[in-house]
């Protein structure tokens, strides 16, 4: 067993049933093998009760979310971050839910934190079987919507982190409406890491209700200080699309997905899965227009590759490159791109 003398510290008696069940999940599959192995790790070492009741509660966050999404993983889904405290007849509720409902009759299901507020204005424009809600545990208990209460997709959070987690891991899109500190630290953790590429491209709206301006001081005056500082790109900005009408925030969405599927790293490639594969004529126009972005190589179309890749996704092409790290902001225009090309091919 690889490593084993870092399970020095478990009864002796146990250690050959522990090492026998190791390789057994190596031959099974190598990732649980790591997760047991560091389980035991951890229960090796001499931490605190407290330490290991966090990692516990941890552990049991994500499995149960794990479960929860299982089943709706061919699915595309949405989530809608917001205010608990916005008023069911405030324009900003209306608009959500207005939002919502458009998203879901587009075969979306949508994600929220289970909460009042704008949060339960898009679970009540999606409806109860459309809707997700993960609610975090508060001093002051964060009660949930009677559209997500009782649902088999709806759970609670200990912790922030993990909860964040499972709005980015789960969602095709990020609809950010008027909120306080919780929404734009959901704001400001989706752009982080789509900026740095920790987070697959999607697609994010900065939504308002016509007449409101919540976000204006946000795209004029904080972008703007923000790129004149040099502290981000001005292509920045291509990570965001602002709107108050919500035909423009579902068409934004829908058009992201045109041809794009999905996104993966293959060792340094970054590879961009589409449905319907592009001209040698529209490649050859990507390299031209994104030359910039490219670290080494050019841009190219492949088939059935990495063969690591899940076999669901085999049938499909792939667009892939190697992508300047400090470029990643620009996929959502190369995205744009590929799905103009090929709408232009079969016009």
């Amino acid at each position: 067993m690889t490593d084993s003398n870092n399970l020095d510290s478990l009864p002796k008696e146990s250690r050959p049933y522990v090492e026998q069940l190791l390789d057994v999940l190596d031959a099974h599959n190598p990732h649980k093998k790591a997760i047991l192995a560091e389980t035991l790790r951890l229960l090796s070492g001499n931490h605190p009760v407290a330490d290991l009741k966090m990692v516990s509660r941890i552990i049991q966050e994500v499995r149960k979310g794990l479960e929860v999404f299982q089943p709706y993983q061919a699915l595309r889904k949405v989530a809608v971050f917001g205010s608990a405290r916005i008023q069911q007849d405030h324009s900003r509720y209306q608009q959500v839910m207005k939002c919502a409902r458009s998203l879901a009759e587009a075969g979306f299901m949508i994600i929220t934190g289970g909460g009042g507020g704008i949060m339960q204005a898009a679970n009540e424009g999606a409806g109860r079987k459309q809707s997700f809600g993960i609610n975090i545990n508060l001093p002051l208990e964060q009660q949930p919507n009677s559209i997500v209460d009782g649902s088999p997709r709806h759970f609670y959070c200990q912790y922030f982190f993990t909860r964040k987690l499972f709005f980015l891991k789960e969602s095709d899109a990020v609809i950010l409406a008027p909120g306080g500190f919780g929404t734009l630290d959901e704001t400001f953790e989706t752009l982080t890491l789509l900026q740095t590429g920790r987070n697959p491209p999607i697609p994010v709206v900065l939504l308002e209700a016509p007449g409101d301006d919540y976000w204006g001081p946000f795209i004029h005056s904080w972008m703007r200080q923000l790129v004149a500082d040099q502290v981000i790109s001005p292509d920045d900005h291509h990570l965001l699309y602002h709107t108050d009408q919500v035909t423009s925030a579902v068409n934004h969405i829908n058009s992201f997905y045109s041809n794009y599927h999905s996104f993966r790293y293959a060792g340094d490639w970054v590879v961009l899965r589409i449905m319907e594969p592009l001209s040698d004529e529209s490649v050859e126009q990507l390299n031209a227009e994104f030359s910039d972005v490219v670290r080494k190589g050019k841009i190219e179309q492949v088939f059935q590759w990495p063969k690591s890749d899940d076999r669901a996704f085999a049938h499909l092409p792939r667009i892939r490159l190697h992508i300047d790290p400090k470029r990643m902001n620009v996929l959502p225009q190369l995205i744009g791109r590929i799905n103009a090309l090929y709408e232009r091919e079969h016009e």
